[in-house]
């Protein structure tokens, strides 16, 4: 995993000391080489602070493991991969959007039915991403899964992009609900997923 990470920073570095005029077929090869078509799953653990001032770090250490051995099996079971983990995070790539969906329904059913899990909140994406292999992951289908789960997702939420929600099709079953926001002067085109499955979706 690190020499795959050595070897996209390599090319990130070639493309940065290029003269302009080779730019063009270096952009064209790295996307050759690491473009994917990914629907992007970012989780958050709600409360991270509040809960880490209240039960200390070890605590909530025992519940972000906690939080890895409910999801990566998940993920692996709905044809995804983990990208990574990160502090409370998880980022996840699916090559198909409904399974990224069914993934996070069940992540987000099996978090709040375990004693020991912390709720989580889900953003979902789509779209073109430089994806290393069980590295890491970048690109605006990342940019924007990580601000909606973050930044817009209330406690126990799941909210989709408007391409996400587009790649899915009419037919998913669930009922969505228009959440437009602004997060640092950007536009997002969120939409929240209800879950009629859990009691606190009401």
């Amino acid at each position: 995993m690190a020499s795959d990470m050595r070897s996209f920073f390599a090319e990130i570095d070639r493309y940065a000391d290029a003269v302009a005029t080779q730019r063009a077929s270096l952009e064209a090869d790295i996307w050759a080489r690491y473009g994917r078509d990914r629907a992007m799953l970012a989780l958050d653990m709600s409360d991270f602070s509040l809960s880490v001032r209240r039960d200390g770090v070890l605590s909530y250490l025992c519940r972000i493991r906690r939080m890895h051995a409910i999801t990566a099996p998940l993920v692996a079971r709905h044809g995804g991969e983990v990208v990574k983990y990160e502090a409370d995070n998880l980022l996840a790539a699916f090559e198909q959007p409904r399974s990224a969906l069914a993934a996070a329904i069940a992540i987000h059913q099996q978090m709040h039915a375990d004693p020991q899990a912390q709720p989580v909140s889900i953003g979902l994406s789509y779209g073109r991403v430089l994806l290393i292999d069980g590295c890491d992951a970048h690109g605006d289908a990342v940019n924007t899964a990580f601000k909606l789960g973050e930044d817009v997702a209330r406690r126990s939420e799941i909210l989709a992009c408007g391409h996400f929600i587009d790649a899915i099709g009419a037919d998913h079953g669930h009922r969505i609900e228009a959440r437009p926001s602004t997060i640092a002067g950007l536009q997002l085109d969120a939409w929240r997923i209800h879950l009629q499955q859990t009691a606190d979706e009401g």
